[in-house]
């Protein structure tokens, strides 16, 4: 992969830049990094420009803080294509947390978007519980180790057999989470604990939008984001079956064939 290095408002963002032609940004989930998208990368850039960044703190991207907020990774998206030179909309990819900062993309940076794909996401803020339980994880993490948040998270990010039908994936998800600072996994989840609930937002997006769920996923499943794709109008879903929350890397065939059939209708 071409890997880019690019300095903005204090932090440094790693990030795959591959191919030419109209603008795909590709935003990783929670604990995450860049290389969750490798099979979009590798499909895509024959016909787009396909940039896949490290969000900051992430991966190897720097710049982490206290609180990694949507709004500032937002913006920090829309530093990364300024310095670019990207100035035309782009279609703009984003699988769970990544849909948190997508939300937030389209409400500050509306004019920079030609389309969304949203996966295994969800609308909806976190409930008391869930902000506290993310509150008491992020100590947890800073106390000891990203190894926490690994044994919290892989049994709910891919499909429930997994283990004994994918070891590959699961060892290669652990070491996605495993790479990130306990920092920077800490900060997301106070992030994630304050952002907001966009429900209200939904009707308001006038974009394309295509959804995808894996029909396992048990973080943000299906019938939430059958609700989502009820509240955006002209939006469709595509459930993938057999495969839990983190769909493109579980089934990359089957998602990259709905993420090309949705990108040659924007054409």
């Amino acid at each position: 992969q071409n890997m880019i290095s690019i300095d903005i408002n204090g932090a440094r963002l790693n990030a795959a830049d591959e191919g030419t032609g109209v603008p795909l940004l590709l935003v990783h989930g929670f604990p995450l990094d860049h290389t969750m998208w490798n099979a979009q990368v590798a499909a895509f850039a024959a016909h787009y420009r396909v940039i896949a960044p490290d969000l900051r703190g992430f991966g190897k991207s720097t710049g982490t803080a206290d609180v990694l907020s949507m709004e500032q990774h937002a913006d920090d998206l829309g530093d990364l294509l300024d310095v670019l030179g990207i100035q035309e909309p782009v279609h703009f990819c984003a699988l769970s947390m990544g849909g948190y900062v997508a939300w937030q993309f389209w409400r500050r940076h509306a004019t920079r978007l030609r389309s969304l794909i949203l996966c295994d996401t969800k609308a909806a803020g976190d409930t008391p519980e869930g902000a506290k339980g993310r509150l008491a994880m992020a100590d947890q993490v800073l106390r000891e180790g990203a190894k926490v948040a690994a044994a919290a998270m892989l049994p709910k990010l891919l499909a429930a057999d997994a283990p004994t039908r994918r070891p590959d994936l699961v060892e290669q998800v652990r070491q996605m989470i495993l790479g990130n600072s306990p920092q920077t996994i800490a900060a997301a989840q106070r992030g994630m604990a304050q952002r907001p609930d966009v429900r209200a937002w939904l009707g308001d997006i006038r974009l394309p939008v295509q959804l995808i769920v894996g029909e396992q996923d048990v973080i943000t499943p299906p019938a939430e984001m059958r609700g989502v794709a009820e509240a955006i109008s002209g939006s469709n879903l595509a459930e993938i079956p057999g495969v839990g929350h983190m769909s493109p890397l579980e089934a990359p065939d089957a998602v990259n064939e709905v993420l090309g059939e949705f990108l040659e209708r924007q054409e």
